[in-house]
């Protein structure tokens, strides 16, 4: 008290002190305003020597106005005026205000995402260099990260008091008397009040109060108050949700009327019955604003002489006072006047203090945007070629008055984009790729509220319809898909087309990529495959239909040329009859007019008026599962320049009604054979033969001629003739010699075709053809065996493997080690000419490995069991770690021809047939199949089942072996879901390459001392356990690998163990409940030990849900886990993103993984119980979330 009285001398009683200046101020008068939620501001007139005091001596520094009863003012000079000079002494005036103050000189456009309001604060206030002991956040509510928060043409004070506004935090200044500066304390609640603020209540006598502190001359003001408020948005993210809350806050005031707020911005109602809603939620701004409408209900203004009083006070007066002020007043204005030659007048604004509601400051409106703004949709990759949406189809765009530098794909929320046409399954989007410009609007004005409005072209994007081709209306997609229709009278025309194969569908007037015409009428056309296709019938006609009049399946006179030819031909089956030549199947063509032509039931027909010709470069068939027909009112000519062959199963007829038959050789010769039956000729007049040359007749039993009832045979021996009458001989000599034959010439029939014989009813082969069956089958039979056997009874079998991967996570790190000699081999394998591996080729003494394509995602294979008689080598992908091989008994070359374990070859699929198979995708049978599965101990092994005609196992997939020139060998990559090969073949084993070691994990060897198979039961109960379960459906996984015809190579039976994160499952597991203060993902918990569990809220949203890959549902549980602001607070606003689209976020560098070859970043999902000893793939509590090094440590250093 002594060190604070010496600043004052006898007649002082303000001071003022100006640091870092020279200037010695003498306080002449005052004025000072101090409001919540407002900086304060002093003008203060004062007296200085100096004549003419530079604007930089006081503006910008730091001053403290001092008032000998004890009050402090620190602040910032903000402005200075000169008022006067005399001989003595010059006059200004300065305005002492807040630090926050500075803040109204910074006016902006920004945009601040994933913060919370207090968050978005505290960046403004250290922006402009306040630290910790300048401000101080008292809150009682946690508020909730916000998407968007936008600033617009606002100061930064304009914009922190009107986000402070939006949710009811006020804001008060204390002073720092140690440091000599102001403080902000912000707080959202009565507890941060300040209490035990007594004065008397004293009406002072005349103009003299005495000078002690009091209060007197309280005036008091009420009004009527809103009694309800109610609160309705909508959340386009759950559209169907209610959004009302209705919240009516119990005070003192007399209320009426209900006041309806519609749009204000929040994410969920909230429970409207809590005094204590949820933070941001409906019914809490419901509460913010009633409670601001009771504030204004009353209001009180008393007057003092006391200089400590201060706004964000609870004033109780002392004394005999009104009932307004029995519980106290709390102060939101007071200001201050005071002068050299007068004591300080202190004016107090402030409402009666209750605990049921708190003082909030007065809603500053959000700035409007009534128009657009320009912006460019944006993505995680610069020039992305494809447009980068979310799930819910939005985009992210970069504003372009935003100034501040962000990854790309975060310079905004996710936006919806305004369409035409929108419904639950139809719509429109066509979608936007980055850098394309787009203009932002804002729901009712509301800069908070942006979605895209449209799309604009600029001078880097322009306008493909432009006075140039006015007269086109064209939608066309950035790969060059286009729909463009032409309007210019006389050139119509509509083209639809993808850059694909230039698949097109033209029609009008038609014109080339230069605008010169091609044609009129209709195209459909394409590099590519084309597919015409009506499930119903189709009709194809160049019969007219003027402008476009009539029936569309008006197809009469199709119709009637067809039922013509059909009676017309019925006349020839006749006449055919009567001569007892072959009858044709006209009853099966009148058949078809009747039941699909006429009603065009599943049939195709095609009519032209004047003509119809099919061309084609190369061949041309004509194919039917029953008859072909072929009618015609006039000739039928088939004229071809090589070689005309009729095939017939069974007969073939040939009738000629009323003209000649005529089979005439020009050159050639002429073979007419009856391989297994007799030759007839016969003519109803003369029948000629004779020759330019020799004629010669030949049996090899006997000959007999016959004319008019004489003979003469020629048979082995013997010559004989006879007549009834005369004998005539007429020649020039006759000459006798010894006894002399002469051997007929030899003719060398072929053996009859092998065809596969098919039921005529069904269709199908009589015998059902197998790949592979058991050699106790007999003879003709394909039958599936009924008892156990072993696999020796069906092929030769062989199984391979491959180094054992981690199977933990599917992502993250394996084990880093160069797979030198794979490179080596594969690379040798180039150098060498195929050679393929026939059945006769001997089997390798050693184990064999092949090399797959030189990339992360191939393997080698080793021979682990059994034996194998082709040279060559497999390879399968790195997620294969075993296949099984075989080889059906039919191939085995060890036992020949006539041996009892050979069946009869026509009971096996034809080579042939299964290549044709392969390339349409379709299935062979066959009466063994093979798959893999854990036995109790964990130990893998595999089985064998009889597979029974008409059962869902009897069907095997058939690949073709594709010969890849570069790499040197025989390849089958599946058509979806692959990114190489899944099954190579080298036909020989490179140089070296007799026993490759392998680098990495060893290879699990397979202890199983035989293979047996056994039936399927019809009731699965009785094979619940090993040693013979019952396969399920995802069990087997299995090919028939068919090889090219010249290759020499049989086709092979193969069977993959599949990785276990592939194989569709359902989550289950309950997780943990998290407890503590410690954020859920803190180093200490996922650098060491077993990790971090799942979160038992996690678990409890995906039980249950059906999964199809670990891949799947590892996407989904950080999806989960995006949705949960208390497991996310502590992550950065990057893994808060990368978190939503369902990545892994990246650990701090001290978790990392740093390898010889890579580094790894992110968090790893990592099973306690490892997959391959039977862990849950799908069960949460068998899982841990780790950073890369404790990943790398539980599987490798441990």
């Amino acid at each position: 008290m002594d060190n604070w009285s010496a600043l004052f001398d006898g007649q002082t009683r303000y001071v003022l002190d100006i640091n870092d200046s020279t200037v010695k101020a003498d306080v002449l008068r005052f004025r000072g305003r101090e409001a919540l939620s407002e900086p304060f501001r002093w003008d203060i007139e004062f007296t200085s020597l100096h004549a003419n005091i530079p604007p930089e001596q006081v503006l910008m520094k730091y001053a403290s106005l001092r008032m000998r009863g004890g009050k402090n003012v620190h602040g910032m000079v903000t402005r200075l005026e000169w008022l006067s000079t005399s001989r003595d002494q010059s006059h200004y005036r300065l305005t002492l205000s807040s630090r926050l103050t500075l803040l109204g000189y910074t006016r902006q456009c920004a945009v601040f995402q994933n913060l919370s309001v207090p968050e978005v604060v505290e960046q403004v206030l250290r922006k402009h260099g306040l630290e910790g002991p300048d401000f101080e956040f008292r809150l009682e509510r946690t508020y909730p990260a916000r998407e968007l928060i936008t600033q617009w043409r606002e100061t930064d004070l304009q914009f922190i008091q009107r986000i402070l506004s939006e949710v009811g935090i006020y804001w008060r200044t204390e002073m720092d008397d140690v440091h000599g500066l102001d403080t902000c304390i912000l707080a959202d609640s009565q507890l941060d009040y300040q209490f035990d603020v007594q004065l008397p209540y004293s009406e002072p006598s005349g103009l003299f109060d005495g000078a002690a502190d009091s209060v007197w001359d309280v005036r008091t003001w009420h009004n009527i108050a809103t009694g309800t408020v109610a609160t309705r948005d909508y959340n386009y993210r759950t559209a169907t949700t209610p959004m009302d809350a209705t919240v009516s806050v119990r005070s003192d005031a007399v209320t009426t009327g209900a006041h309806y707020r519609y749009t204000a911005p929040y994410r969920d109602a909230g429970d409207d019955t809590s005094p204590e809603p949820e933070t941001e939620s409906g019914a809490f701004y419901a509460r913010i604003h009633h409670e601001r409408e009771l504030s204004r209900s009353a209001r009180i203004h008393l007057f003092s002489n006391t200089g400590h009083l201060t706004p964000g006070q609870v004033l109780e007066p002392q004394g005999d006072v009104i009932t307004a002020l029995k519980e106290g007043v709390i102060l939101t204005l007071v200001t201050f006047r005071g002068a050299r030659d007068s004591r300080l007048h202190v004016s107090v604004w402030g409402v009666p203090y209750t605990e049921r509601y708190c003082f909030r400051p007065a809603e500053i409106p959000r700035p409007l945007i009534p128009g657009t703004l320009p912006a460019r949709i944006e993505s995680r990759e610069k020039n992305d070629i494809y447009a980068h949406l979310d799930e819910q189809g939005r985009y992210r765009v970069r504003l372009d008055f935003d100034r501040d530098a962000t990854d790309p794909g975060y310079g905004y929320l996710w936006l919806r984009m305004a369409k035409p046409t929108a419904g639950e399954t139809s719509g429109w989007h066509t979608p936007l790729t980055d850098g394309t410009e787009v203009a932002i609007a804002y729901s009712n004005g509301d800069i908070d509220l942006p979605y895209i409005a449209c799309a604009l072209y600029d001078s880097e994007h322009p306008d493909h319809v432009t006075r140039d081709n006015h007269t086109r209306n064209v939608l066309r997609t950035p790969a060059n898909n286009k729909l463009r229709m032409e309007d210019r009278r006389g050139e119509e025309h509509i083209k639809l087309a993808t850059e694909y194969g230039k698949s097109q569908l033209n029609s009008g007037h038609m014109v080339d990529s230069q605008g010169q015409r091609r044609g009129t009428g209709a195209e459909l056309r394409t590099d590519e495959h084309g597919v015409i296709r009506a499930g119903k019938g189709l009709f194809v006609s160049a019969d007219a239909q003027p402008k476009a009049q009539g029936e569309a399946l008006d197809r009469d006179a199709a119709l009637k040329e067809i039922d013509r030819l059909n009676q017309q031909l019925q006349q020839l089956e006749i006449a055919a009859e009567k001569a007892q030549a072959l009858k044709a199947d006209v009853d099966s063509q009148i058949q078809m007019f009747a039941q699909r032509l006429k009603p065009l039931n599943e049939a195709l027909l095609m009519t032209a008026p004047e003509g119809m010709a099919l061309t084609s470069g190369e061949d041309m068939q004509l194919a039917a599962t029953k008859n072909v027909a072929v009618n015609a009112g006039g000739d039928i000519s088939a004229g071809v320049t090589g070689n005309l062959t009729a095939l017939a199963g069974e007969k073939l007829g040939l009738f000629a009604r009323s003209g000649q038959l005529s089979l005439k050789s020009g050159e050639g010769a002429i073979d007419v054979q009856a391989q297994n039956a007799s030759l007839r000729l016969f003519a109803e007049k003369k029948l000629t033969l004779s020759s330019a040359s020799d004629i010669s007749f030949a049996g090899k039993k006997r000959i007999t001629l016959i004319g008019g009832g004489s003979y003469l045979r020629l048979e082995a021996g013997k010559v004989e003739y006879g007549t009834t009458a005369s004998y005539m001989r007429k020649v020039k000599r006759t000459m006798a010699a010894s006894a002399s034959a002469k051997p007929a010439e030899a003719v060398s029939l072929p053996p009859p075709a092998t065809m596969r014989e098919f039921n005529p009813e069904t269709l199908t082969p009589w015998v059902t053809p197998v790949y592979a069956k058991s050699c106790l089958k007999e003879k003709g039979c394909t039958d599936a065996g009924t008892a156990e056997e072993p696999v020796d009874n069906f092929g030769q079998m062989t199984i391979f493997a491959q180094p054992v991967e981690d199977d933990c996570c599917g992502y993250g790190h394996q084990h880093e080690h160069a797979d030198d000699e794979v490179v080596q081999h594969a690379q040798s394998a180039k150098k060498r000419k195929p050679d393929a591996g026939g059945a006769n080729a001997p089997a390798p003494a050693q184990a064999t490995a092949a090399p797959l394509a030189l990339g992360a995602a191939t393997g080698v294979m080793t021979q682990v069991w059994g034996e194998w008689s082709l040279t060559g080598v497999l390879g399968a992908a790195r997620g294969i770690p075993y296949v099984g091989a075989m080889m059906s008994a039919l191939y085995v070359p060890s036992a020949g021809e006539g041996s009892d374990r050979v069946p009869g070859r026509d009971e096996f699929w034809y080579e042939e047939e299964l290549r044709q198979k392969a390339l349409t995708g379709a299935k062979a049978t066959t009466r063994v199949r093979f798959f893999w599965r854990q036995d109790e101990q964990g130990n893998m092994r595999v089985y064998g089942v009889h597979t029974g005609e008409g059962t869902p196992y009897e069907g095997v997939r058939t690949a073709n072996m594709v010969w890849n020139s570069e790499n040197n060998r025989y390849e089958f990559t599946p058509a979806h879901g692959a990114d190489g090969p899944l099954i190579t073949w080298t036909p020989e084993r490179p140089e070296g390459s007799d026993l490759p070691s392998h680098t990495g994990s060893d290879i699990r060897p397979i202890d199983q001392a035989t293979i047996l198979v056994t039936p399927i039961p019809d009731g699965k109960d009785e094979y619940t356990t090993p040693p013979f379960p019952v396969p399920e459906e995802r069990d087997l996984n299995d090919y028939i690998l068919v090889f090219p015809a010249d290759s020499g190579i049989k086709p092979i039976y193969v069977y993959l163990k599949d990785d276990a994160r592939n194989v569709p499952g359902e989550a289950t597991g309950n997780g943990v409940k998290l407890s503590g203060d410690k954020p859920w993902l803190d180093m200490s918990v996922t650098n060491s030990g077993e990790g971090a569990p799942i979160p038992s809220q996690i678990a409890d949203k995906l039980r249950g849900q059906k999964f199809n890959s670990f891949d799947d549902f590892r996407e989904t549980i950080w999806n989960e886990i995006g949705r949960h602001p208390e497991l996310t607070k502590d992550f950065t606003t990057v893994n808060k993103d990368r978190i939503e689209d369902g990545l892994a976020p990246w650990v701090p560098k001290e978790g990392q993984y740093i390898g010889p070859n890579s580094i790894v970043k992110k968090f790893a999902i990592h099973h306690v119980v490892p997959i391959k000893d039977g862990g849950g793939v799908y069960d949460m509590d068998n899982l841990r979330i780790v950073t890369p090094k404790l990943h790398d440590e539980i599987h490798y250093r441990r």
